[in-house]
């Protein structure tokens, strides 16, 4: 089940992420980020446990990003991933974002998931925020996707 991050979830979401960031693969994220964004995210809950997260990052009047995407590694291959991209994509809709961005390693992924590929010099410069912490700052090997919102 897909719903919104409660404060009970943080622990969670923290360890999904850091997880994946310890193997170099996302950024990692302090409580205080989560704290911070908590609204902006969602979860993914399988028997009471928090099995996946994702968060929605409001760029500009046009353009939202999903960032934090995270599904533990037992749930992957189960759809999961793909559910909170689509929760994702329905509240950028709501809100009347007409695109989404991602900065990613996992290309084919969210290309089953309709984004498609982009130079990351085509986006705004205003997107690029988190990456001043990132440690790849100066050599980002990341792929840009975009999904427009139809």
């Amino acid at each position: 089940m897909i719903r919104p991050a409660e404060m009970k979830d943080v622990e969670s979401i923290l360890e999904l992420i850091n997880d994946y960031a310890k193997q170099g693969l996302m950024l990692p994220r302090s409580p205080f980020d989560i704290y911070r964004k908590l609204t902006a995210f969602c979860v993914c809950e399988i028997e009471g446990k928090v099995v996946g997260c994702s968060h929605l990052s409001i760029a500009w009047k046009d353009l939202a990003e999903v960032a934090s995407l995270a599904v533990s590694p037992d749930y992957k291959g189960k759809g999961f991933g793909r559910a909170l991209v689509d929760w994702q994509k329905k509240q950028a809709e709501n809100l009347g974002i007409s695109r989404l961005f991602t900065l990613t390693y996992q290309v084919g992924f969210f290309e089953k998931c309709g984004f498609y590929k982009v130079e990351k010099e085509t986006l705004p410069h205003k997107v690029f925020g988190d990456c001043l912490r990132c440690p790849k700052i100066d050599n980002c090997d990341e792929n840009a996707l975009i999904y427009d919102i139809k």
